[in-house]
């Protein structure tokens, strides 16, 4: 059932798939998976917070939490404005190669999970439902219920950015490449703006 509803949660389009997508457009798989890997450990980082607390401290503390959310809306209105400016300059020119190097894309996934607080309230209201009521080792289960999600999410988002990956020939197109920045950076864009409303 954990694994059935992890899957449900990590498979619902949001920020991580959208930067995803457009790194497999822009720089293809190995990319991808680099920008993957960065999101799996913000996902395994946040869960490792609500294991020692951090994450109740944080979502508990309405200023600590206001500020991590304006920051990571904030990024995301980045990338969503540097996504419409790269369709927007490929109108005019054949799209560029993006490349950070190694870090740079694993970087950018790790940060976009890490500044979403609302990641790690997934640790806080949904897993403990899985935990059994008369749990006597609550640590060895809630690592195990660790393991099982951040296990799902890592197959998923690896696999996301394989395939997405292999499609690169194809994505980046000029056509293809100008139509998915501008749909990704207005995807960011929005997600952005509806998180720095709600903060």
């Amino acid at each position: 059932m954990l694994s059935f509803t992890a899957a449900a949660v990590v498979i619902v389009p949001g920020p991580d798939q959208a930067l995803l997508l457009q790194t497999s457009a822009a720089s293809g798989r190995p990319a991808a998976v680099r920008t993957a890997g960065g999101v799996v450990l913000g996902i395994a980082l946040w869960g490792i917070a609500s294991m020692v607390g951090l994450s109740a401290l944080l979502v508990n503390d309405s200023v600590a939490f206001r500020v991590v959310s304006v920051v990571g809306a904030a990024y995301l209105i980045w990338l969503g404005i540097m996504a419409l400016r790269s369709a927007i300059s490929a109108a005019s020119a054949a799209p560029k190669h993006d490349d950070r190097g190694r870090t740079g894309f694993f970087l950018r996934g790790l940060l976009v999970n890490c500044l979403n607080p609302k990641a790690g309230l997934f640790y806080l209201a949904i897993l403990p439902q899985f935990l059994p009521a008369s749990a006597t080792s609550s640590v060895g289960d809630e690592l195990m219920l660790f393991a099982i999600y951040v296990t799902v999410s890592a197959l998923w988002l690896f696999g996301f950015a394989f395939a997405a990956g292999s499609l690169h020939p194809i994505l980046n197109r000029p056509r293809v490449r100008r139509s998915l920045d501008s749909v990704v950076g207005v995807i960011l864009l929005g997600l952005g703006v509806m998180a720095l409303v709600g903060v």
